[in-house]
C-alpha cells in the first residue's frame, strides 16, 4: 500500500451513525457522504471511547481513554490532562507534513491544538462557524498548501443543537410528517417532573421553545444534509487541484445525539443513539472500494490507523488498535468488545459484546426509572429502553464479570478516575435550563439527594439555603 502523504480527517460533530443513508437510514440526508462510502470503507460498529465533545476528540487525538488521560467530561480542566506523549498532530508535524486545525476547539480543548501549525477557528468563539464557513476556511487552506504533505482537521459543528439554523433551503426537504413513526413516544420525560422541566426549558433556549421530537428530528435531519452539501465542496476541490487520488479523508463524529429515547435528549448519556458514530475511509486506488466492516472499531483507533497509513511508528503503550489490516481485508477486526463512558447529566459506562450492551450507571440524579446496572439486547431493542437483565439473568452475570475483567485490564491497579466523576457531578447540571427548573420547582432539592449533591457542587451553598428554607415552609 503507499504512504499517505495527504490526509484530511473530517469531524461532524453530534452525528448520529444510523441517521446517514450509508447506515440504513431512509431520509436523504447525505447523498455526498453516501457516495464517498460506496468508493471507500464504511465500519459499521464505530464507537466513540468517551462522550461529549471534549473528552471524544481528546481520546481521538492522545489514543488514550478518558480513564488514563484525565479528560472524561466537560468539568475537566487543562491541568486534569495527563498526557506527555505526543499527540496525533504532533506526530505528522515531526515528519515533515503541514499541519492545519479548521475547528474552535482551542476555546475549551486547548490541549489538543498541540502539533498544529495553523490554527482557524471558524466564527472565532466556541460553536462558532456553520458548515459554509467551515468548508470555505478548509478550501482556502488545501489550495495553500494542497501541493505538499500536510494533515488537516476539519470540524463541522452542524448538526450540533440548536438544529434550526440551517438555511430554509435544507429545512423544506424534511418535513415533520415523515417521522411520526420513528420519533420516540417521551414516556420517562413525561412522567417525571425534573425531566420534563429540563427537556422543556432546554429547547426554550436552544430550538426557540419547540419540543415535539418529530419536528426537531426533522431539523435535526436539515443540518446533516446541509453540511452533506458543503463537505461535497472539499472533493470537488481535491479533483480542481489534481490531488483527489493521493488524498486519504476519513469521515467520522464525536458522539451521536438523542431526542427523548429512554429520558435523554441532546448528548447526556453514553447509550447506543449517542455512542455510536460513523467512521469512513476514502482513498481512491488504494484501499478497497465498498467494503463494509462489520466489527466494532473505537475513536482512539484513529490515531495508530492514521500513523500506519502514513508510515510512521506507531507509539507503544496506547489504547488504540491499527485498523489498517482491517481496511486491507486481511483481518476482520481488530476488537470483540468496545466500552464507552460519559459525564453529562448521568456518569455512565457502557460496555458491547456482540449484540449485548451492559450499562453501569454510576450516578443517575433524576432519572428514577434507571438501575445501576442495565443489559440490552441491541438486535432487537436499539433505543435501549427494555431492560432485560432480570429476564437474561444468566448474560446479565457474564457480562457484569466481563466488564470487570476488562476494568481490571485496562486500570492495572490504578484508580477508575470515571468515579471522580460522580462526586463532580456532569458538565449539563449546570446548564441555564437547571438554573430555571430550580427557581420553577426548588422542591426537587428535597426529592432526590443525588441531586442535591451535585448542585451543592455547581452552586455552592446557596442550595443549602434554599433548602432550609423549604423545609421550614413544610
Amino acid at each position: 500500500m503507499d504512504v499517505a502523504r495527504k490526509i484530511i480527517l473530517i469531524a461532524i460533530d453530534t452525528l448520529r451513525a444510523d441517521h446517514l443513508g450509508c447506515y440504513g437510514y431512509k431520509l436523504s440526508t447525505s447523498p455526498n457522504i453516501d457516495k464517498i462510502a460506496n468508493q471507500g470503507v464504511l465500519f459499521e460498529r464505530h464507537y466513540a471511547t468517551d462522550v461529549p465533545t471534549r473528552p471524544s476528540f481528546t481520546a481521538l487525538f492522545s489514543s488514550q481513554r478518558g480513564i488514563k488521560n484525565g479528560i472524561l467530561g466537560h468539568e475537566n480542566v487543562a491541568s486534569d490532562f495527563r498526557i506527555l506523549k505526543p499527540l496525533l498532530a504532533e506526530h505528522f508535524a515531526a515528519a515533515g507534513y503541514r499541519t492545519g486545525m479548521i475547528s474552535n476547539l482551542l476555546y475549551t480543548t486547548p490541549w489538543l491544538v498541540k502539533g498544529f501549525k495553523d490554527i482557524i477557528p471558524p466564527g472565532l468563539r466556541w460553536q462558532g462557524g456553520n458548515a459554509e464557513e467551515v468548508s470555505a476556511e478548509a478550501c482556502q487552506w488545501l489550495k495553500t498548501y494542497g501541493n505538499g504533505d500536510f494533515f488537516l482537521f476539519v470540524h463541522y459543528w452542524d448538526p450540533h443543537g440548536p438544529y434550526i439554523e440551517a438555511p430554509e433551503f435544507y429545512q423544506k426537504i424534511f418535513l415533520a410528517e415523515e417521522y411520526t413513526s420513528i420519533a420516540p413516544d417521551m414516556r420517562f420525560i413525561e412522567s417525571n417532573e425534573v425531566l420534563k422541566s429540563f427537556y422543556s426549558q432546554y429547547h426554550k433556549l436552544a430550538n426557540r421553545g419547540e419540543t415535539r421530537p418529530k419536528r426537531l428530528l426533522a431539523y435535526y435531519d436539515s443540518e446533516i444534509r446541509y453540511v452533506d452539501d458543503y463537505i461535497e465542496r472539499i472533493f470537488q476541490l481535491l479533483q480542481q487541484l489534481n490531488i483527489e487520488e493521493k488524498t486519504l479523508v476519513i469521515i467520522t463524529s464525536d458522539h451521536g445525539e438523542a431526542f427523548g429515547e429512554y429520558g435523554f435528549f441532546d448528548h447526556l448519556s453514553c447509550y447506543e443513539n449517542v455512542a455510536h458514530i460513523p467512521l469512513i475511509f476514502w482513498w481512491p486506488g488504494r484501499i478497497p472500494e465498498g467494503q463494509r466492516i462489520k466489527g466494532f472499531s473505537l475513536g482512539v483507533d484513529l490515531m495508530p490507523t492514521l500513523l500506519e497509513l502514513a508510515g510512521l511508528p506507531i507509539p507503544d503503550d496506547i489504547c488504540g488498535k491499527s485498523l489498517v489490516k482491517v481496511i486491507t481485508g486481511e483481518k476482520g477486526t481488530s476488537r470483540q468488545e468496545v466500552v464507552t463512558n460519559t459525564c453529562a447529566t448521568v456518569v455512565q459506562r457502557m460496555y458491547i459484546r456482540e449484540n449485548w450492551a451492559l450499562v453501569h450507571t454510576l450516578s443517575r440524579p433524576g432519572f428514577d426509572h434507571i438501575k445501576e446496572y442495565e443489559l440490552f439486547n441491541l438486535a432487537e431493542d436499539r433505543n435501549q429502553e427494555i431492560d432485560v437483565s432480570e429476564k437474561e439473568s444468566k448474560k446479565f452475570k457474564n457480562m457484569r464479570l466481563a466488564l470487570e475483567d476488562w476494568l481490571a485490564r485496562e486500570l492495572q491497579g490504578q484508580a477508575d478516575l470515571l468515579h471522580f466523576m460522580v462526586e463532580k457531578g456532569g458538565w449539563a447540571w449546570r446548564l441555564t435550563p437547571l438554573q430555571k427548573i430550580l427557581c420553577k420547582h426548588p422542591r426537587i432539592l428535597l426529592k432526590d439527594p443525588s441531586l442535591r449533591r451535585i448542585l451543592i457542587n455547581k452552586f455552592g451553598l446557596a442550595v443549602n439555603w434554599l433548602e432550609t428554607i423549604l423545609r421550614e415552609e413544610n
